[in-house]
């Protein structure tokens, strides 16, 4: 089965409505990385809409790395986040090394130990660990290698145990 991200989305804004009343409910926000206020050097790739239902952020720099791409997200409340981010490697279909698409999240200004863009064929959620977050935070996309690192999405759950579905 094939879920657009569109309809993931609404999945997760009504999940918790579908708990039990005294079910513990946790955040789960998430953020389109096309919708980001300033895209930088990246560009909006609508490649895959047809797999995925939304367009993507693409770092095509031809092997200079591009600007960042930034935007401000407001969380319900400050606390502890699984940071999730859509991507994937797009030269592991080819098993060919170094996966060239790599990039890093900034959160504020600080980056996840996760490179992201380096596991995987196919379209995929990759962790990016566990931090803790103001109510408000700047989202950064920052590209290593100008050789079309790919971000679709990006999740930040306060239920540091739940994973997304690769769907």
């Amino acid at each position: 089965v094939v879920l657009s991200l569109a309809a993931f989305a609404w999945l997760l804004v009504s999940a918790p409505l579908a708990q039990a009343p005294h079910a513990e409910q946790h955040t789960t926000v998430l953020v389109e990385a096309e919708s980001f206020s300033d895209i930088g050097g990246w560009v909006v790739d609508p490649q895959f809409m047809d797999i995925m239902g939304s367009p993507y952020l693409l770092a095509h720099g031809l092997g200079i790395p591009v600007d960042n791409a930034e935007t401000d997200v407001t969380l319900p409340s400050s606390g502890t986040y699984r940071v999730w981010v859509r991507t994937r490697d797009w030269v592991a279909p080819w098993n060919a090394p170094g996966a060239p698409g790599r990039f890093q999240v900034l959160l504020d200004g600080i980056p996840l130990e996760t490179i992201f863009g380096t596991e995987g064929n196919a379209w995929h959620w990759q962790d990016g660990g566990i931090c803790t977050l103001k109510d408000k935070v700047q989202i950064s996309l920052h590209d290593l290698t100008g050789f079309e690192g790919r971000c679709d999405a990006i999740l930040l759950s306060a239920d540091t145990s739940w994973k997304p579905p690769h769907e």
